[in-house]
């Protein structure tokens, strides 16, 4: 799998991993909220809760009922009581202990006057809130007993509840305070409307009429005032608090998942750009980071896993890195060896034949016709020299290039060779015989040269006299064409540079000078042919093998 799937996948894990973490909080949050308020203790205001909210606090169980303590409660809150009825008004269960039935003309009643609420539930029953207003109770006894004979009773009960029992005019305006401290006089409208909702209400107000045409009114404070308005904004607090505690998790979660996947994914990357770094600086060592691998096989963990290519390709970089440092190396010394070399093998000609036309134009001697003769020979050898290092310089580079057109041919080797061996004029060169044909392609022209340069470089650096054998063998699909002699062999550091052009760098004047080309030139002909040379060398001799691909029949 590639590393751009590998990253893929592993990122859509993470953000799977997130995505779940979140909808399981949001999930705890909703369901925190929901056991909230079923375990709540009341409802907020009774009258204003659905038929399904209450029809769920009814318990049943062998034909009789039972309201539950929540709902209780809530009437409670609420400033009633709370009745279960039939269809006939039959009690069948109440929050009051002393409760009674009611007829259907009662309960007419208390709709109308909106004293209360009905919720008509299953099985043709009736659940019936009746409000509980003080008010209403006070001024039902005062009016009965008269308002200039309130008795001490009363006035416990007006006092107990700082009730105010007030007279007005019948346009609104007070006349009196019949009972309780002053206070500021209510509005016509106000007592028209009386107590209305009792949570809805700060003040309880009740009012009747008397004979002379005046208004009786009864005030005091509600206890069970609990408006909505103040409920809704504690419970919209309550929801931006949570809202708010849900973000900063929220943020919380995130800051720890993106410090997570930085870790996962930001440290490799600073490990590699370390790596980099060092190798921009030449420095090929290994990098080891404990907090990223393992102590015991220097692999990575487990969770960087994911990286092993990057820091496989890293470390193959590194060590291609380190090995072309070491060619580059070997490469400009053997290149300063080859300028070293090739200025020695172009100064000493030249100093030859500048020192002898020199001698040459010189006044002060008279030279003989044979001395002249002598001096134009070395000069002309020098030049010579000179002209063939230059060549085989052009053509090296020609070869490097592509710059030489190669012209493969069909080849009958073992005729090649033995013609070759015929037409040499060394007696040492031999061959050694075999019975059937091989077929090549290659140039004949550039295979002679290849020829001449081995067997060249074989007498040069062989005593006289030594014998110089070639052998052709057949190995599967292949041809190996060895050229062996039976010298003193090699010394294992120039075998390695064998190869290299103008490694010998000889002096000119030595019998065994040469260009310094001939072998360089050589591999590159053979390599250009698609085949292959070796050198085997120790102290009974050294054998070169070319390997050419064999032409099927």
């Amino acid at each position: 799998m590639r590393l751009s799937s590998k990253m893929t996948l592993r990122f859509i894990s993470y953000f799977a991993v997130f995505y779940i973490i979140l909808l399981l909080s949001v999930m705890s949050l909703i369901f925190y909220a929901v056991y909230e308020n079923e375990t709540a203790s009341s409802y907020v205001n009774l009258m204003t809760m659905d038929k399904m909210d209450v029809e769920m606090d009814i318990e049943e169980k062998n034909g009789s009922f039972k309201l539950t303590q929540k709902l209780i409660n809530s009437a409670e809150k609420s400033g009633g009581v709370i009745h279960l009825l039939d269809e006939n008004g039959q009690l069948l269960a109440s929050s009051e202990k002393q409760a009674r039935s009611y007829t259907m003309k009662e309960l007419a009643k208390i709709e109308k006057h909106e004293e209360g609420h009905i919720w008509r539930i299953k099985n043709d029953q009736y659940l019936v809130f009746i409000q509980n207003n003080t008010a209403e109770n006070l001024l039902e006894v005062i009016s009965e007993q008269g308002i200039q004979h309130i008795s001490s009773t009363i006035k416990q009960h007006l006092s107990k509840s700082d009730a105010i029992v007030e007279q007005y005019s019948a346009n609104g305006q007070r006349q009196k305070i019949l009972f309780g401290k002053e206070t500021k006089e209510l509005e016509p409208i106000k007592i028209l409307m009386g107590s209305g909702n009792l949570t809805e209400t700060k003040e309880l107000v009740a009012s009747e009429i008397l004979k002379d045409g005046s208004l009786l009114v009864v005030r005091m404070k509600n206890p069970h005032y609990n408006p909505s308005e103040p409920i809704f904004m504690n419970g919209l607090k309550k929801a931006l608090i949570v809202i708010a505690i849900f973000h900063v998790y929220l943020l919380i979660l995130i800051v720890i998942f993106s410090a997570f996947i930085g870790n996962r994914f930001g440290r490799p990357v600073l490990h590699f750009l370390k790596r980099i770094e060092k190798l921009a600086g030449q420095d090929f060592g290994f990098v080891n980071d404990h907090k990223l691998r393992r102590k015991r096989n220097g692999r990575f963990k487990r969770k960087y896993r994911i990286f092993d290519e990057v820091d496989q390709s890293l470390t193959q970089l590194s060590t291609k890195l380190a090995d072309n440092e070491c060619k580059i190396q070997q490469s400009e010394k053997l290149r300063e060896e080859w300028i070293t070399g090739l200025s020695h093998d172009l100064k000493t000609p030249l100093s030859s034949i500048y020192g002898y036309s020199k001698m040459l134009s010189s006044k002060d001697y008279e030279w003989s016709q044979e001395d002249v003769r002598k001096f134009a020979v070395t000069m002309q050898e020098k030049a010579e020299y000179m002209d063939a290092l230059i060549e085989d310089l052009t053509y090296t580079y020609q070869l490097r290039n592509n710059a030489i057109v190669i012209s493969r041919e069909e080849v009958n080797l073992n005729a090649f060779i033995n013609e070759y061996v015929k037409n040499t004029t060394s007696e040492n060169v031999k061959m050694e015989q075999m019975n059937s044909e091989i077929h090549i392609l290659a140039d004949s022209i550039l295979l002679k040269r290849i020829l001449d340069n081995i067997v060249g470089n074989a007498e040069k650096h062989t005593s006289e006299g030594t014998s110089i054998y070639l052998q052709i063998t057949e190995l599967d699909n292949k041809v190996l064409f060895q050229i062996r002699d039976e010298g003193q062999g090699i010394p294992k550091d120039e075998l390695d540079n064998l190869f290299n052009r103008y490694y010998r760098g000889t002096n000119t004047t030595s019998e065994a000078s040469g260009t310094g080309l001939g072998l360089a030139i050589t591999k590159q002909l053979v390599e250009a042919m698609d085949g292959e040379i070796s050198v085997q060398s120790n102290s009974s001799g050294t054998v070169v093998i070319v390997v050419f691909p064999k032409l099927m029949e």
